[in-house]
């Protein structure tokens, strides 16, 4: 994305995302103003020094930093709110009082995402993911506005923080998902709500807690119980422990490949990884058609 493009969408309001509405939303205590808490927040972080104009300051606990330190110096850079663990003694500006800012974050996460009108291609699998991200929001980006994971920021703060870049300009989203245990895709999923979930392969990553590659399928499937109603799973046809996912959730899966058993879309003197681009932005545009 251009720089400028970036700082549009930093200034751009997240729609419907009032500092009452997120209260609500991470069974918060919002302490402030009445006129304040109907103010919607521009942005969200977890950064001081990524704060900007009517952002909403999110105060992680790190191993060797304590984002709480960094409130006075957040509201003079103009944040609307924080979102705090501790209780604040004559703050600048209003703040919201959780248990858990980082549960509180996700759940924030999962409200907005809900709210927009957007397509999301969630992306997860042992290895490639983020090869293929790139490749599938490149080709997406020829017809339609995309935001993608920047980098690998895949895990369960990097999530919710790209999906708090998303602005109603947007048509699509193309989210990394990345695990190491049991129940953190169940954790990731719930805030992306894919309309299609790719898995590029089961490898023999993190075997120190999912044990076998039957328990990274198991734990990478987690995805699927997330698949929004109308979702579509597309898999590795060639890989041996995913062609058996014949239907995800009552639907048929769909497969690419290059092996005979995989179905792919024919496409002459293209290599594997544009080919499946390619199938899923039929797909995705297909999807769109049938809704509009």
């Amino acid at each position: 994305m251009n720089w400028w493009l970036f700082a549009y969408y930093r200034r751009e309001k997240m729609t419907g995302m009032t500092l009452g509405h997120i209260a609500d939303v991470c069974n918060g205590t919002y302490i402030g103003t009445e006129a304040d808490s109907a103010k919607e927040i521009a942005g969200a972080v977890i950064d001081s020094r990524l704060v900007e104009k009517d952002d909403l300051f999110i105060a992680v606990r790190g191993e060797k930093v304590d984002g709480h330190s960094f409130i006075p110096a957040v509201f003079e850079k103009g944040a609307l709110a924080v979102l705090s663990e501790e209780k604040l003694e004559n703050p600048a500006g209003p703040y919201i009082l959780v248990d858990s800012t980082l549960l509180a974050m996700k759940k924030i996460a999962a409200d907005y995402r809900r709210k927009l009108d957007i397509k999301v291609v969630g992306i997860t699998g042992s290895v490639g993911k983020t090869s293929t991200k790139e490749m599938i929001a490149s080709v997406l980006a020829q017809k339609y506005n995309v935001l993608k994971t920047e980098g690998n920021l895949n895990n369960e703060i990097g999530l919710p923080l790209t999906i708090f870049k998303i602005r109603e300009a947007h048509q699509v989203a193309v989210l990394e998902m990345g695990i190491s245990e049991f129940g953190e895709m169940h954790r990731l999923a719930e805030m992306a709500y894919p309309d299609i979930c790719v898995i590029t392969n089961i490898g023999l990553c993190h075997l120190e807690n999912l044990h076998t590659r039957d328990g990274i399928l198991k734990a990478k499937t987690e995805s699927f119980a997330h698949l929004a109603p109308d979702g579509i799973a597309v898999l590795n046809g060639d890989d041996d422990k995913l062609r058996d996912k014949k239907t995800v959730n009552g639907k048929p899966a769909v497969f690419y490949g290059i092996e005979k058993e995989a179905k792919t879309v024919e496409t002459e003197n293209v290599n594997e990884k544009r080919r499946r681009c390619l199938y899923l932005l039929f797909l995705f545009h297909g999807q769109r058609q049938q809704r509009a």
